[in-house]
């Protein structure tokens, strides 16, 4: 059993949010209140913020249209119900549909009570609500803040990591078609939560001027990390899809992909080992092809396309799969040649920061 910083905070967003409202309003249970505090921790500062300031509104306009509706057709079931489409369809004309389960609630809390002053008993259950709202905001900010970096990086390592032992058993048709497959849909789900990550990190508040320049100039690596990793998953995804061309290569024309990958694969795993600070920024600087081998290598490619093109034996689409491998790999070393260069930048420049590089490293290992 987990229990991590996130749970721990909802527990202690309901317990102080239970407190306040019983503290603050009398004669109330104060469930509007924890109910608030748990809907509203989310995984990022910014994020809480931003439904923050919604529910508050939307919770708003739930009390407003309850006590609207108890004094038009009163309290039974049916109102009960009119009054949710209603409060629904409001939300939802504002763009506010993903903040309208809480502003239910409380209409619903209002709706029911006992009490004969409706304005008094609404504004107590939307002040109960905004209690448990600003309670959890402020326990996300303060309290153990989101740390995404460390998950995203080792979400990177180890994705690269197994794509690249997967291109490698490619090229040596060491892994069968079917499983082969299945790694590239991990590799996909996994670089969808890379993303996530990113995101994450991107909306988080950075108050201070020299954390938030830091914070920006680690994104522009991250981004690019991003693009390098889709980048080799899609020459993965090229060769699988056409592994029945590649293997109607010439020997000398698979040899030559084969060696041409494993350079820009040893670059890869070397520049991320640049960025952690075991390589120097000065190194790794072989992967960018140098111009009488692109020559040869582009002719050879095409050559082949258009061998399979006039080949009798050959299905309409193989020259089109020689474009492909071709393309996949040219994609994969253009994106590493600019990651090269901007952590060589980097590293050269903003020396400040690599204490937190070398440790989000050594953490990784």
């Amino acid at each position: 059993m987990k229990i991590g910083a996130r749970v721990l905070k909802t527990g202690l967003a309901i317990s102080l949010a239970t407190y306040l409202s019983i503290l603050l309003i009398p004669d109330n249970s104060a469930a509007l209140a924890a109910i608030a505090a748990v809907t509203t921790t989310m995984p990022s500062v910014r994020k809480s913020f931003d439904m923050f300031t919604r529910r508050l509104v939307s919770n708003i306009i739930g009390g407003l249209v309850a006590v609207f509706m108890l004094f038009a057709i009163g309290s039974n079931p049916v109102a009960i119900g009119i009054a949710a489409i209603v409060t629904i369809a409001v939300l939802n004309a504002l763009n506010l549909s993903d903040v309208l389960t809480l502003a239910v609630i409380t209409l619903v809390a209002v709706m029911l009570t006992t009490s004969d002053n409706y304005y008094l008993a609404a504004l107590y259950r939307v002040l109960e609500t905004t209690i448990g709202v600003i309670v959890s905001f402020i326990i996300n900010w303060l309290v153990y803040p989101p740390q995404h970096d460390k998950p995203f990086y080792s979400t990177l390592v180890n994705l690269t990591n197994e794509v690249l032992i997967f291109i490698r058993a490619t090229l040596r048709k060491n892994v069968t078609f079917s499983i082969l497959h299945r790694d590239i849909q991990w590799a996909r789900k996994e670089y969808s939560t890379l993303t996530t990550l990113f995101d994450l990190m991107n909306n988080e508040v950075t108050f201070s001027k020299t954390e938030r320049m830091g914070k920006a100039r680690r994104l522009v690596i991250y981004r690019q990390m991003i693009k390098t990793t889709k980048s080799v998953i899609d020459l993965l995804d090229a060769l699988h899809s056409n592994d029945h061309v590649f293997q109607s290569f010439p020997v000398d024309l698979r040899i030559m992909l084969r060696e041409h990958i494993e350079t820009l694969m040893v670059g890869h795993e070397q520049i991320l080992l640049k960025f952690s600070g075991r390589v120097s920024a000065s190194e790794v600087n072989f992967i960018h092809s140098q111009k009488d081998f692109k020559l040869e290598f582009m002719k050879r490619f095409f050559d082949q396309a258009w061998d399979e093109l006039e080949a009798d034996t050959s299905y309409d689409n193989d020259s089109n799969g020689v474009i492909h491998i071709l393309s996949a790999t040219y994609n994969y070393e253009e994106s590493l040649v600019k990651l090269n260069s901007i952590i060589r930048i980097y590293k050269e420049r903003y020396i400040e920061y690599h204490d937190e590089d070398e440790q989000l490293g050594n953490e990784h290992l």
